[in-house]
């Protein structure tokens, strides 16, 4: 009796509804269900490896130098409140980031010319560009590294002595009980400052291994602003997607991505030709990209990708996704800009060298405002699948200074391009790495 009874429920419910409404609003309802539940925590989302990457006790081949000379992500722009102070290391060095009582970001080498004490742990915001020593209060401003002695500028003095001979601490050879001399007399003081800015919703430094270059930046960071309001390493190697980015969800394994990538560095002369798309929207998106970012100044620091993704079904059946058109710029600044039917997304992708083998990887994404949060937050955790995929790979290998590629294959065609391309960005940094004392900024 109630097993008839059950039947003709389902029966009556299977005729008075379509099954493919039903389909399709549980296609809707689920995936908001399983980002509140799960997916939410993602809005700021930090990991960081439980397995540190030994640094001494194994060999990682010939390796280039550390820290290439380019932006570099500091902070999110939106943590660093006026008069906030943070003591940060990067690229082996420490240096103080505040942010003035005027509203502006500064970065000034983290030691005080004083007696060495950390500017970043225990200084604090004075007057409108400055950060005060919690030692004994001598003021530095970030707009000029120099020591200040009041809210006017003026500028401090001092006479500058230095150890006779610091490591044997010997005394002077020809005066018993002197271990210290004059160098200076009433000599202006400074510490190092540099050029940062910020720009979509993240604080960017400049780091250059000739200090020639320190503060004048070979080209700017892309301002987002313009295409998102209209809208690294393994960037150039196709393969690579094909092979670890192939899974679109662990547990539904006949949906896959299959990816199909050019790469091409900015100065080409061809680089229009060999970017085009035979989708007019994505060629007519494309174009408005490299119209709006790359000049002639930046271009020689520019490697562009054009990426197209499909969702391949039962490795038979396949649909377009979307195309990304990504402008790397430097060494440590990504920016893919995506195309679909069915929305438009911008990710901003940076790399920060921490100390040696010890990077730390941002995401950023921006949707329009068709795209639900929600939405954006699985987009968002997708990238860092991919990220997951990678790390096991990349703690345990070496790097490969002989390269042997098949130049008759178009994925070790765009690598060995893409190398060559970013090798420029080493220019100075090995001189500059072997002397310990430039270590210090």
């Amino acid at each position: 009796m109630i097993t008839s009874l059950v039947w003709w429920v389902a029966k009556s419910i299977t005729q008075s509804i379509d099954l493919t409404k039903l389909l399709f609003t549980l296609v809707l309802l689920i995936p908001p269900l399983l980002y509140y539940k799960y997916y939410r925590i993602f809005k700021f989302f930090l990991f960081e490896q439980k397995q540190k990457v030994t640094k001494g006790n194994r060999s990682r081949g010939k390796c280039p130098p550390f820290f290439p000379n380019g932006w570099y992500w500091l902070f999110n722009a939106c943590d660093l409140k006026v008069g906030d102070v943070q003591s940060i290391s990067y690229c082996g060095r420490d240096i103080v980031l505040y942010r003035g009582k005027n509203g502006q970001p500064y970065v000034l080498e983290a030691y005080c010319a004083h007696m060495g004490a950390n500017l970043g742990i225990g200084g604090h915001v004075k007057y409108d560009t400055c950060i005060e020593c919690p030692f004994h209060g001598w003021t530095f401003d970030g707009e000029t590294g120099y020591c200040i002695l009041s809210k006017d500028g003026t500028r401090r003095t001092v006479d500058q002595y230095s150890y006779i001979d610091i490591q044997t601490c010997r005394p002077h050879p020809d005066i018993a009980g002197k271990y210290l001399e004059k160098v200076l007399d009433q000599k202006e003081v400074k510490i190092k400052k540099y050029v940062c800015r910020e720009v979509n919703g993240a604080i960017l430094a400049w780091y250059h291994s000739n200090d020639d270059l320190r503060e004048k930046p070979l080209y700017d960071p892309f301002d987002l602003e313009s295409a998102v309001k209209k809208e690294n390493m393994e960037g150039a190697d196709i393969r690579h997607f094909d092979y670890l980015h192939e899974s679109i969800l662990d547990y539904v394994p006949f949906v896959k991505f299959r990816w199909s990538m050019i790469t091409q560095c900015a100065t080409n002369s061809n680089l229009r030709e060999i970017m085009k798309h035979e989708h007019p929207q994505v060629q007519k998106y494309k174009s408005y990209i490299l119209d709006t970012y790359i000049t002639d100044d930046n271009r020689p620091y520019i490697n562009v990708i054009s990426l197209d993704c499909y969702l391949r079904f039962f490795s038979k059946y396949e649909m377009f996704l979307f195309n990304a058109t990504g402008l790397q710029l430097g060494p440590a600044l990504v920016y893919l800009f995506l195309w679909s039917p069915y929305f438009l997304a911008t990710f901003f992708q940076t790399v920060t060298p921490m100390e040696k083998f010890n990077q730390r990887v941002m995401h950023r994404i921006y949707t329009n405002y068709a795209i639900p949060y929600w939405l954006s937050a699985l987009a968002l955790m997708g990238e860092v699948k991919q990220l997951f995929s990678d790390m096991n790979i990349w703690n345990n290998k070496i790097f490969g200074a002989k390269l042997n590629y098949n130049m008759k294959m178009e994925a070790d065609k765009y690598l060995q391009s893409w190398r060559n391309w970013y090798a420029q960005f080493y220019e100075g940094c090995h001189e500059y790495e072997k002397n310990i004392e430039s270590l210090s900024w």
